[in-house]
């Protein structure tokens, strides 16, 4: 093992966990003391101390001759990792296998600094890499068959779970991860809603372990910007990597997160001091909610008769507590205009605004005040829902739709109008993501859900929810916000519009 920072160190005590002998080098005698601590204090608590005596700790580079691999975690440096590999050819001979614990650099790259780059390959894994169960085998140019098996075998035997990949920047998680912080990132800036209110819309809302703000905070603000401008670079510019400002401006001020204290939220320690609100219980309702054909809010009339509320199919004279639609694009439009014209103004009219903008919505209709906008598409998958002001929100109309959502079992977060919301927004850009890197031949589509879900605990693979959801939807909500940006960053991946056409064809 190469390199004894928290990477090192950590998979040297995984693999001490699965019995190997391991041989930890790093030219720092303050990093391999703090690293045998770690060490012995993890397998005592494991009751696993005698494996101390397969330690061996040095500071000299030879002692890693005779490895059957060897794996190197030192800094995120290309020409550092080259010049160690050059060495590392010479040290250890053939059959001795070298990989890289890198998560962004060319593998092929580093392999070129040796003679024999058949036995170089990456062996990425995450943080903390003893906990952590997912590991990226990578795979350069030249890299051998035999080089690649052994390295699944190797992972497996340390209770990993292997996912093969190609030498593309950032291999499958690091690369498909990256619209969760960058469309979270320009959400904030163009004041749709507050970090806190995106991190609870991502948690509690879309099913994330943890919001992209907190876990910018949680990986280092630098670390986070240093992997997008790598990306950004070794793309030649590719829009959807571009890194944002606001995280640049962030690290120059030194708010690096929780390691120092402060980053999007501050920090007591590792507590993060800021306390999200608590969803409020469904309550017992009553009235009536007419419901528009569409499939834009799954499970809605559900949510509706579970909170008491009576649904409709045409107003009459009924007393209406409001009008829900749910259908797609232009239909919405036009279903919207029929109710507006026939109902009393003081009805609120509620629309999934995915694919179709709030204002686009509004513009020709008499009462766009009762107007209001929500994310029909998570509002049965979490307990918080997004709802979208529009266009002189009087506090009636706020007041009656926050009530209408909170007797779900909801909690209300009004935002801004932004292509895409929030939750859609993350959701079909990080599958888009993975389109793209499964139609490049980077990863099968199984492999970059497993991925996803064990690398950065995604609570389902992002392939896995487009299919769930309907490819179509995916490429509607993707193509708007293209139309409204106009920014080749939100073009739609080949390999996920052939999917969408297939679904076409099939429903005819």
């Amino acid at each position: 093992m190469l390199g004894a920072g928290a990477m090192g160190s950590g998979i040297a005590l995984a693999a001490l966990y699965a019995d190997y002998e391991v041989t930890l080098m790093d030219i720092s005698p303050e990093a391999l003391e703090r690293a045998r601590e770690y060490i012995e204090g993890h397998l005592s608590r494991k009751n696993l101390s005698e494996r101390s005596n397969q330690l061996t700790i040095s500071s000299d580079l030879d002692t890693l001759s005779g490895s059957e691999v060897v794996i190197e975690a030192a800094l995120e440096t290309l020409e550092l990792k080259r010049e160690l590999f050059a060495q590392l050819d010479r040290i250890c001979p053939a059959p001795t296998i070298l990989a890289t614990n890198t998560s962004t650099l060319s593998i092929t790259a580093i392999a070129a600094a040796t003679a024999t780059p058949e036995r170089v390959a990456g062996m990425h894994f995450f943080n903390p890499a003893p906990v952590l169960k997912l590991v990226e085998i990578a795979r350069g140019t030249s890299t051998s068959q035999e080089t690649v098996n052994s390295l699944v075998e190797l992972a497996e035997s340390m209770g990993k779970t292997p996912v093969v990949t190609g030498d593309s920047p950032g291999f499958i998680v690091n690369r498909v991860a990256r619209p969760f912080y960058g469309e979270a990132l320009r959400l904030l800036t163009e004041r749709t809603a507050s970090h806190e209110e995106i991190d609870v819309l991502a948690t509690l809302g879309a099913g994330f372990r943890i919001g992209p703000f907190e876990l910018m905070d949680l990986i280092g603000l630098d670390v986070n910007l240093a992997a997008a401008t790598t990306m950004y670079e070794a793309t030649y510019g590719e829009p959807r990597y571009r890194p944002h400002w606001l995280q640049r401006k962030m690290v120059e001020s030194g708010a690096l997160g929780r390691k120092s204290g402060a980053g999007f939220y501050q920090y007591d320690g590792d507590e993060k001091q800021w306390t999200p609100p608590a969803t409020p219980e469904i309550s017992k309702a009553s009235g009536y909610v007419l419901v528009s054909d569409g499939s834009w809010a799954p499970e809605l009339g559900r949510l509706l008769g579970q909170a008491g509320y009576t649904m409709s199919e045409t107003h009459g004279d009924l007393p209406l507590a409001a009008v829900v639609v749910n259908g797609q694009d232009e239909g919405v439009r036009d279903v919207v205009r029929r109710y507006d014209r026939g109902l009393a103004p003081t009805i609120p009219i509620v629309c999934q605004t995915a694919d179709i903008g709030l204002s686009e919505i509004q513009a020709g209709a008499n009462h766009p005040e009762r107007i209001v906008g929500f994310d029909g598409l998570f509002i049965a998958a979490g307990s918080a829902a997004t709802l979208v002001e529009g266009r002189n929100l009087t506090d009636d109309i706020r007041d009656a739709v926050t009530d209408l959502v909170g007797s779900l079992g909801r909690l209300p977060i009004w935002v801004k109008e932004s292509p895409g919301m929030i939750s859609p927004r993350i959701w079909c850009c990080l599958a888009n993501e993975a389109a793209f890197a499964v139609g490049e031949g980077v990863a099968s589509s199984e492999a970059v859900d497993t991925a996803m879900k064990l690398g950065v605990s995604y609570p389902i693979g992002p392939l896995a929810w487009a299919n769930q959801l309907g490819h179509e939807k995916v490429v509607a909500i993707l193509d708007h916000m293209a139309k409204e940006y106009g920014e080749e960053r939100y073009r739609v991946a080949p390999w996920l519009r052939r999917k969408a056409r297939q679904k076409k064809r099939r429903s005819r």
